[in-house]
């Protein structure tokens, strides 16, 4: 999957709540922008989450964004309002405070899922984050579940307690492989052909491979209690929410 045709400031500075682009295209019922705000989950990760949202200003318009995604390789902002035309000038509005619901809720997720792999769970889907501030995890346990999962999710509390940043980095795949503290999708799954992998260190224990922007230190994620459980025979869905 070719994603190089936007430059996704949403990396490069996750604060960033307003900035400037071109219109580059019109696809799938929407347009593309030569840079973004907007985070829209990249299918090779296996971090799904619901997309940033927020308004443009363009050609006179004040256009409400109703969904943004991946299409072939394009990144596609939808909005309510008509199509501002090729090379018109955009004024990017991100809905701040829905990005740092998700940001908590993202690396939230993160931790959990290294406090899961310390209580030897394993995880029998991809973990997501879903509209509201949630993380969901569905997992097998050698414990009840009612005795692991307070467990789990006080050593993810530990863990978003203990004051450390959290960092962006590339790496080689090979190198990627190596580095990641857990493999909560197998290798072969994540960004299939993509020489270089984007990795989140949150803390000393959490490096996973992820393209979504976190938030910049760990405490910030704040109290986490528990919004689903759902036991199986031989597994467990929870769900982990934000204060």
């Amino acid at each position: 999957m070719s994603t190089a045709t936007t430059e996704r400031l949403y990396w490069e500075n996750p604060r960033a709540k307003t900035a400037l682009a071109t219109v580059t295209g019109h696809r799938a019922g929407g347009f593309t922008l030569d840079r973004t705000l907007y985070h829209a989950a990249l299918p090779g990760y296996h971090h799904d989450q619901p997309p940033d949202l927020g308004h443009v200003l363009a050609d006179g318009h004040k256009l409400k964004l109703v969904k943004v995604a991946w299409d072939r390789g394009f990144l596609v902002h939808r909005t309510h309002g008509p199509l501002p035309p090729l090379g018109a000038k955009a004024q990017l509005h991100l809905d701040a405070q829905r990005r740092e619901r998700q940001a908590r809720a993202h690396t939230a997720m993160h931790l959990l899922v290294t406090a899961l792999a310390e209580s030897h769970g394993t995880l029998v889907e991809p973990p997501r984050v879903v509209g509201g501030g949630e993380a969901r995890l569905h997992a097998r346990f050698r414990e009840p579940t009612k005795d692991i999962l307070p467990k789990v999710l006080s050593r993810a509390q530990q863990l978003a307690d203990a004051r450390e940043d959290i960092v962006a980095r590339w790496a080689p795949r090979e190198d990627a492989m190596k580095l990641a503290s857990h493999e909560p999708v197998p290798w072969r799954d994540i960004m299939p052909g993509e020489p270089t992998l984007r990795l989140v260190q949150c803390g000393k224990k959490s490096l996973l491979p992820c393209d979504a922007p976190l938030c910049a230190h760990t405490w910030e994620v704040g109290a986490m209690e528990l919004a689903l459980v759902q036991a199986r025979s031989d597994a467990v869905r929870f769900g982990v929410k934000v204060a």
